[in-house]
């Protein structure tokens, strides 16, 4: 299994939503199997550590995410294929998961791209507008690690 990873830091922390209310997000860990065709963000606190809150991105979904991010009013839904669960924590703190079928995105006032997953996942996750080159990128070098791991 070939797992290639990527992290963003943020110039200023981005507002997010959760299940107890919201949170700051000061990056993203992006962790892509191409061979799943998945990649999973997390939110990243202040001190670099991962928060439970994760987010599921169909890598074969990659061009028309790519359309929906970059337009100027880019809202969408995408399908996230395999049966795919994420993690997150309740309002108590306790560890659950939930499955993820579909991707939903969107820009808000201030530009944020706004990822949530769904159907009914309490929590979402936001990359600065001036940052979504840069998510797209990782992304993408996620899922060209298929093409690698096939000629190696």
């Amino acid at each position: 299994m070939m797992l290639v990873e990527r992290h963003l830091r943020f110039p200023t922390p981005v507002l997010c939503a959760g299940p107890a209310g919201a949170f700051f997000t000061y990056g993203l860990e992006i962790a892509g199997n191409p061979e799943a065709g998945l990649a999973r963000l997390r939110a990243v606190d202040a001190d670099g550590h991962p928060s439970p809150f994760t987010v599921l991105v169909d890598l074969r979904e990659l061009a028309p995410l790519r359309r929906i991010c970059t337009a100027p009013a880019g809202v969408g839904v995408l399908a996230v294929g395999g049966g795919t669960s994420v993690s997150g924590c309740d309002e108590s703190g306790h560890l659950m998961l939930c499955e993820q079928a579909i991707l939903q995105i969107e820009r808000d006032s201030l530009g944020v791209l706004v990822l949530a997953p769904g159907p009914d996942i309490p929590w979402s996750l936001g990359v600065p507008a001036d940052q979504v080159n840069d998510f797209l990128g990782a992304l993408e070098d996620c899922a060209a690690g298929a093409a690698l791991a096939a000629v190696a």
